[in-house]
């Protein structure tokens, strides 16, 4: 048994205090409770905030109407796989955008010509960053440069019309790297 200066009974390993504890009272406990709630409503305060004021996650305006497209995308590809009809895109970062280059040939390997081209770069989440560019013919390829792009993943959506008709879409997930100095 351990005694402190003034002859109470210290408590173990620490001499000279004997009661470390107030007692409970019902105007702790609300304070206590108080407290833990009203830092979880600040906390779900700044979330709610934070997830409002930032990116919806919505890829499209109204899934619905997306939705019933579904049967005319369906439709298109089907015609556009009986045309037989491939393209080859080339993509690269200059100075003042990225250029493409796009061939068509048709299933007998002939290039295809008098299409109307126009090449579109769709940033994943940032509308305002999307690019798109028309696609002139040299008589073989097709060639173009969107508006500066930065560095990253994008999808790059080329349209081919042919007397007023979409005739041939193709998306492709592409990632652009930083252009060099001097390019």
């Amino acid at each position: 048994m351990l005694l402190n200066s003034d002859g109470a009974m210290a408590k173990r390993g620490i001499p000279g205090r004997t009661d470390l504890t107030r007692p409970l009272t019902g105007r702790s406990v609300v304070v206590i409770l108080g407290l833990f709630f009203g830092v979880m409503f600040i906390a779900n305060g700044a979330l709610i905030y934070t997830a409002l004021s930032t990116l919806h996650g919505e890829e499209m305006e109204n899934s619905y109407d997306a939705s019933q497209a579904y049967n005319r995308q369906i439709a298109a590809a089907r015609a556009q796989n009986a045309l037989g009809w491939v393209a080859d895109v080339d993509t690269r970062q200059e100075g003042g955008g990225a250029r493409v280059v796009a061939e068509f040939r048709d299933r007998n390997g002939s290039p295809v010509a008098g299409l109307e081209v126009r090449a579109r770069f769709v940033h994943p989440f940032d509308r305002s960053a999307d690019r798109e560019a028309p696609l002139v013919s040299d008589g073989e390829a097709y060639e173009g440069v969107a508006g500066p792009l930065h560095a990253g993943r994008w999808t790059l959506v080329i349209e081919a019309r042919q007397d007023g008709q979409v005739k041939f879409t193709s998306d492709n997930k592409i990632t652009l790297a930083e252009t060099a100095a001097g390019d």
